[in-house]
Parts: structure tokens; C-alpha cells; sequence
């Protein structure tokens, strides 16, 4: 029996590549599922705040760029070793053609992060949302 390492190649560069191969197919086929089998999205708002004005309605067709709605939240930052807090505004746009399924806020309620459903947008498949 020879002394050293048991192995059939002198590096591991084949289980690198493996895994390099894995993550791209994996990585592919969540872009194609989110493009073209994703039937519609559910908005919900990145930070908690109210919202200040609503561009959308129900029914409407929108263009990548257009301004969906604007948010007021509280801006808290670390300056010189306490915490300030402003009153800053946040627009949101569209990333992608599609069309507005259903609004379910209005003007001046109040928002929770990831919690209140906000908009329901139908994309344009083919592209990401």
C-alpha cells in the first residue's frame, strides 16, 4: 500500500468547479422563475412609515420608471455617539412594465415593513420584478 494521500486527482479544483457549476444552474433557474412563472407581485414596504401619496390606481398600465408611491419614514443615524432622527421621503418606481392589479392602502396610512400589503402588479413576463 503506498503511504500519503488517498485521492484520485493531486488538488480539489474538480469540487470547486462543481460547486461553481451548481450555484450558476441554481442561480439560472430562480431568474427564469421569477421572469416567466411568477404571475404577479405583492408590494409591501421596505421600512416602517406613512404613505404620503399613492401615483396608482387599479386597472392602470405602468412603465418601468414610473413612480408607483412616496413614503415618509424616519431616518436614524449615529452622530458622534447619538442616535438623530429626521423626517426623510423615499419614491418608489416601478422596475418593470406591467399593469396594477389592486391597490389596498390610500393616502396617509401607516406602514409596516414587509407586513402591509401595499400593491398587486402584474409584469411583463420575460422581465424581472
Amino acid at each position: 500500500m503506498s503511504k500519503g494521500k488517498m485521492t484520485v486527482f493531486k488538488t480539489d479544483r474538480h469540487e470547486d468547479m462543481a460547486a461553481m457549476v451548481f450555484v450558476s444552474l441554481v442561480t439560472v433557474a430562480v431568474l427564469l422563475y421569477m421572469a416567466y412563472i411568477v404571475p404577479n407581485i405583492t408590494i409591501t414596504p421596505t421600512q416602517d412609515g406613512k404613505l404620503v401619496a399613492l401615483k396608482v390606481a387599479p386597472d392602470q398600465e405602468i412603465k418601468k420608471g414610473d413612480l408607483l408611491y412616496t413614503f415618509e419614514y424616519k431616518d436614524k443615524k449615529f452622530v458622534d455617539g447619538k442616535l438623530e432622527e429626521k423626517l426623510a421621503t423615499k419614491d418608489v418606481k416601478a422596475s418593470t412594465n406591467g399593469k396594477v392589479l389592486s391597490v389596498d392602502v390610500k393616502e396617509g396610512d401607516t406602514l409596516k415593513k414587509g407586513k402591509t400589503k401595499m400593491l398587486v402588479l402584474d409584469h411583463e413576463k420575460g422581465t424581472l420584478p
